[in-house]
């Protein structure tokens, strides 16, 4: 019976250690399940700004765009508004001489 009553008293010794190794592993999986969160998380973060940072260098590249047509815009005005000058001052001499 002291065989017996040992084995009882080792596999009860046995349970505990195993609720007190269960006790200690569950805070670790629950932190170990919120970091992989945060990884995840962190994970769309950086694509998320590599996304933004594609759409910031697009918007420049189209801002350079824009400055270059407005330049050109200007230079047709200019010009146009040379040629309207002109025009106008021609058509003044006309009415002048009747």
């Amino acid at each position: 019976m002291s065989d017996s009553a040992d084995m009882n008293g080792a596999a009860e010794k046995l349970n505990a250690a195993l609720a007190n190794l269960e006790a200690a592993l569950d805070p670790m999986l629950d932190d170990l399940a919120r970091l992989r969160k945060v990884e995840g998380e962190s994970e769309n973060f950086v694509a998320d700004r590599a996304k933004l940072a594609q759409q910031l260098d697009d918007a420049k590249a189209r801002e350079v765009d824009f400055r270059d047509r407005e330049v050109e815009f200007q230079r047709l005005a200019d010009e146009t508004t040379g040629e309207l000058d002109k025009v106008i001052a021609k058509v003044q001499s006309v009415l002048e001489r009747d």
